[in-house]
């Protein structure tokens, strides 16, 4: 015990020592490389809890609820970043000052991927885009993409790999960006054998293109096979929360994981259930396959992104 300096004339008075709070995020070893880990600080958004973590595909829709999570729990976050810095801007207030840093990367260039992971135990793979564009092909962004971050952070000495691909990901897949996705992975395993695959199902939340979707074109709601499709929807931020239980526990290196919803829901089932969010109807148009897939193709040659043929193939 020491004594109060403010009540020194008083005896038998004195204050307690205040012990600062530690958490299980003290000292973490990782397996794969027996690197050690010591955090700084008590647990929590305040401290550093030891760890740093590069998180690619940062500015998306997952992104923004992964560099929180890990924000809050005192890991530094290096958000690389495409294009304008106010891209990846409304992640800085996720952590606290300086434990979320941008950079600036281009997917094709390995020494500016390698600056990126360079001082990081943990690289978080989530570029991934439904339609091509003229800067970049499904294969550049999901296959070569990919094996580049795996090759680079493999030879950068990283400890854990995360990446994130589809659970509708197949090899004879309809679509061509299953199909890359799916040699993705592929990719990843031959050149990071420790890494994670997370396959999850069509995810929900505030920022989402499913559910805001169908209310923003609720005068008009194209949809194929009368709304027939199957989904097992899951929210974004329970995907979030799986990854970083998957981060966290050293005993899931090398596994694949795939996060879905345990009920089946046909996309009619979505639409009814926003309309009576809405309490408004939603106007649906059933349009051919193969006619919607074509008026895809005339918009997807359209200065912005409005739709394209290979996001009516999922």
């Amino acid at each position: 015990m020491f004594a109060n300096p403010l009540n020194r004339g008083i005896k038998g008075l004195s204050a307690p020592v205040t012990l600062a709070r530690r958490g299980k995020a003290d000292v973490v070893i990782r397996k794969t490389t027996g690197q050690v880990l010591v955090g700084r600080g008590t647990y929590g958004r305040q401290s550093w809890n030891g760890q740093t973590a590069t998180v690619f595909g940062c500015t998306g829709f997952l992104g923004r609820y992964i560099v929180a999570r890990l924000a809050r729990e005192g890991t530094k976050v290096i958000v690389p970043y495409r294009g304008l810095e106010e891209y990846a801007r409304h992640l800085r207030p996720t952590g606290d000052l300086g434990m979320v840093i941008p950079m600036e990367f281009d997917l094709r260039n390995s020494k500016q991927i390698e600056e990126c992971v360079r001082y990081s135990d943990v690289v978080i793979n989530l570029i991934g885009r439904n339609y091509e564009t003229k800067n970049f092909s499904f294969d550049q962004v999901h296959i070569e993409g990919a094996q580049r971050i795996a090759d680079v952070s493999r030879e950068a000495g990283v400890s854990r790999l995360i990446h994130m691909s589809s659970i509708n990901a197949k090899s004879n897949a309809h679509s061509q960006a299953l199909v890359s996705k799916a040699f993705g992975e592929q990719r990843v395993r031959e050149h990071f054998p420790g890494a994670n695959i997370v396959r999850s199902a069509t995810m929900y939340g505030y920022e989402d293109e499913l559910l805001n979707n169908i209310g923003k074109f609720k005068h008009f709601y194209m949809t194929v096979n009368h709304a027939q499709q199957k989904l097992r929807p899951v929210c974004v931020s329970d995907v979030a929360h799986a990854i970083g239980i998957i981060r966290d526990n050293e005993d899931t290196v090398g596994q694949t994981f795939e996060l879905y919803n345990p009920k089946e829901y046909s996309r009619k089932d979505v639409v009814e259930l926003v309309q009576f969010l809405l309490h408004e109807k939603i106007w649906q148009v059933n349009v051919p396959p193969k006619l919607l897939r074509l008026a895809a193709q005339v918009a997807n040659a359209l200065p912005f992104h409005y739709t394209s043929h290979h996001e009516v193939d999922l």
